[in-house]
């Protein structure tokens, strides 16, 4: 968690890990290296509880990850899609294109 100014903390046990572990047992909430919200026993939970501190609290989203938390806002969670930037909406355009 050192050096840890917003995220996720996932607690899994077993070795292999990958993208999301299956063997979660606990996550937390990080915001600003400090555990906010803990035994969060779903990682999706703990994700959407993420985007809420961080809308509530008016927190900047870092700099190196700012375009995919505002995709997440805009578009996913639909929360003030029409204030999105133009790299965020002209993504969500190109997406929209294609047909699933």
């Amino acid at each position: 968690m050192k050096g840890m100014q917003l995220g996720l903390l996932i607690g899994c046990e077993g070795g292999k890990r990958g993208a999301i572990p299956h063997d979660v047992f606990d996550v937390a909430v990080v915001v600003e290296k400090t555990i906010v919200l803990h035994n969060v026993q779903d990682v999706a939970h703990s994700f959407a509880m993420l985007m809420g501190v961080i809308f509530c609290v008016n927190l900047k989203y870092p700099e190196a990850m700012k375009y995919s938390f505002e995709f997440v806002q805009r578009v996913v969670m639909k929360i003030k899609p029409d204030q999105a930037s133009a790299r965020v909406h002209g993504l969500r355009n190109r997406i929209l294109r294609y047909k699933l």
